[in-house]
C-alpha cells in the first residue's frame, strides 16, 4: 500500500533526526554556545556558511562538520547524503526562522502578500526542473530568501534535499527509480505545492 502523505518525512523518519537538526539551527542563532568544551559562535558559523561556495563549500565548514557528527549517529549516511548534508547547510544558513507546521513545498505555495503564492508557478517549475545540485542549491536558496521572515521548515527542507540528493545519485548510476510515486520527490513538493495554490 502506497503512503500518500506527502508531508511526512521519507528520509529523516527518526525523530531523534529532527531535533538534532533543530537544535544545530538553534545554534547558529546564538553567539555564545559551547561545542565540545570549547566556546563557540554561531552566527560566526552561519556567516561562514553562507560565505562558503555552493553548493559544496559547506564540507569545509565547522558548522557543516558539526552537524555531520551529530546526524551520523542516528542517521546511516551515503556518500550521497554527506554532500546533501552540505546543501541543506548551506540552504538552511539562510532561513530566518524555523516554522514547522507545515511542509516547506506547502510554505512555498502559501500566499504571504494577498493574492501571491511566496513561490511562482514559474519559479517553482524551474525548481522541480533542476538537473544538478549546484542548480537546486542555487533555487532553494532563493526560495528561503523569499520566505523571510516567515521562515521554513528546515526539517520538511532538509528531507526533500536528501530525496532529490538520493535520486540524483541514482540516475548518476543509472539504477531504478522507486516504484512507489509517492516517495519521490517531483511527486511530493508538487502535491503540497498545489495544495497550497490551489485553496
Amino acid at each position: 500500500m502506497f503512503e500518500v502523505d506527502t508531508a511526512k518525512a521519507v528520509v529523516l523518519t527518526d525523530p531523534a533526526a529532527a531535533k538534532v537538526l533543530r537544535r544545530w539551527f538553534d545554534f547558529l542563532q546564538e553567539r555564545n554556545n559551547q561545542h565540545q568544551g570549547v566556546a563557540t559562535n554561531g552566527r560566526a558559523w552561519r556567516a561562514e556558511l553562507r560565505r562558503s561556495a555552493q553548493p559544496f563549500g559547506a564540507l569545509t565548514t565547522g558548522a557543516f562538520f558539526h552537524l555531520n557528527q551529530l546526524l551520523s549517529k542516528i542517521v546511516g549516511l551515503k556518500q550521497s547524503d554527506t554532500l546533501a548534508l552540505a546543501m541543506i547547510a548551506y540552504v538552511v544558513a539562510h532561513a530566518h526562522s524555523d516554522e514547522p507546521k507545515k511542509s516547506f513545498a506547502y510554505q512555498l505555495g502559501e500566499k504571504l502578500n494577498g493574492s501571491t503564492p511566496c513561490l511562482s508557478r514559474l519559479r517553482f517549475d524551474r525548481l522541480m526542473a533542476v538537473r544538478t545540485p549546484t542548480e537546486l542549491c542555487s533555487q532553494l536558496t532563493r526560495a528561503v530568501k523569499l520566505r523571510g521572515d516567515s521562515g521554513v521548515n528546515i526539517v520538511s527542507l532538509a528531507d526533500g534535499i536528501l530525496l532529490w540528493m538520493r535520486e540524483w545519485q541514482q540516475r548518476e548510476e543509472n539504477q531504478p527509480v522507486d516504484s512507489d510515486p509517492f516517495k519521490r520527490f517531483s511527486v511530493r513538493w508538487a502535491s503540497e505545492y498545489l495544495l497550497t495554490v490551489e485553496k
